[in-house]
């Protein structure tokens, strides 16, 4: 897979995954809000019911592979980058 970062320094890698992140976060809530909204609106018109719950037992599933996952290998790029900037840093210094 092809590093979208690849042309900018560490330290804008870095704030670009960092915000990537709190993206994500803002579109899993407005994801879950409308997700939970069609499911109320399913119960209250009385329409499937099954469906509904269906579709909230699916949440818990499009939260992981929606957020956690992405966040996780965020993470993971940015403490990799974190430490390849210290160790650039250090060797600067000496």
């Amino acid at each position: 897979m092809k590093d979208k970062y690849s042309g900018l320094l560490i330290e804008e890698k870095i704030r670009k995954l960092k915000k990537g992140n709190k993206i994500l976060l803002i579109c899993v809530i407005l994801c879950t809000m409308v997700i939970v909204t069609i499911s109320i609106a399913f119960f209250i018109c009385e329409l499937d019911k099954f469906l509904a719950i269906g579709i909230l037992w699916m949440l818990p599933f499009s939260l992981w592979c929606e957020y956690f996952i992405p966040k996780k290998e965020n993470n993971k790029q940015i403490k990799k980058l974190e430490t390849e900037l210290k160790e650039n840093q250090t060797r600067k210094d000496v």
